[in-house]
């Protein structure tokens, strides 16, 4: 080691964009999240129904949004890409129509 200290990875943010068609059969996908977010490290920091986003700018998407949080990019890819997960989206089939981003964030957010 060079002495030089390590830099925290910058985390990364799972921002997901979407409309729910069937709600009573999207609920078994909700409920098998949770453990999944906790083995990659995942946390919520916002979800937000559609029927309570307020638009500053633009038109109104109707579309609910989520945004989670994790402590690098790369451990937001390994939740995406796991067979847990993979497992879970199966649940999410055809119950609405989603975009999902994953961002990096600014080191030190």
């Amino acid at each position: 080691m060079n002495g030089e200290p390590v830099k925290p990875a910058a985390p990364a943010y799972l921002l997901v964009q979407g409309k729910v068609t069937d709600i009573e059969g999207f609920r078994l996908y909700n409920a098998a999240l949770p453990p999944i977010y906790e083995k990659y490290g995942g946390r919520y920091l916002a979800v937000m129904p559609a029927s309570r986003i307020e638009v500053a700018e633009g038109d109104t998407r109707r579309e609910s949004v989520v945004i989670a949080r994790f402590p690098s990019k790369q451990a937001a890819w390994d939740f995406w890409k796991s067979p847990e997960y993979e497992a879970a989206k199966k649940l999410r089939e055809g119950k609405g129509e989603f975009f999902v981003t994953i961002i990096e964030g600014l080191p030190g957010t």
